[in-house]
């Protein structure tokens, strides 16, 4: 049995974290026991002591960020730091654009508040418009 070299992870979470921390656009947001950047709706977090690594999305609702899940902490460690960045951004747009989306059709169903309508599709223009910047930006690193 052969193993494909395209499936083995380039990166380790450690690199990842590293490329987070020289990252000049990222943020740091280190606190008590702990190093962390934040990027476009993306956390990542060392813990000092344990060294544990987390990937977190800040862009998902409720009081705590929620872990990225398994295909997208595989796209940071084939892909590194920015370009899953850039995914987990395009991701939360879309879901983003889909709620709009229902909402401007709950709408347009219902009360057909021109105001209400208006200031959605507003929203959906600007999502779209953050959208296509971040597919550029991705496109931009995919060909390099």
């Amino acid at each position: 049995m052969t193993l494909f070299a395209e499936n083995l992870p380039k990166y380790c979470l450690d690199d990842v974290m590293e490329q987070a921390i020289t990252d000049e656009f990222s943020v740091s947001v280190d606190g008590d026991g702990y190093q962390a950047r934040i990027l476009y709706g993306c956390k990542i977090m060392q813990d000092n002591e344990t060294k544990e690594i987390k990937i977190l999305n800040t862009a998902l609702g409720g009081e705590w960020y929620k872990t990225v899940d398994f295909d997208l902490l595989e796209v940071f460690l084939q892909k590194g730091w920015r370009f899953g960045v850039y995914e987990l951004s395009l991701s939360n747009y879309r879901i983003k654009l889909d709620k709009v989306e229902r909402l401007i059709k709950k709408e347009m169903n219902g009360r057909k508040n021109p105001k209400q309508i208006q200031s959605l599709k507003m929203s959906r223009q600007n999502i779209l418009e953050r959208y296509s910047k971040i597919k550029s930006k991705l496109n931009l690193i995919s060909n390099d």
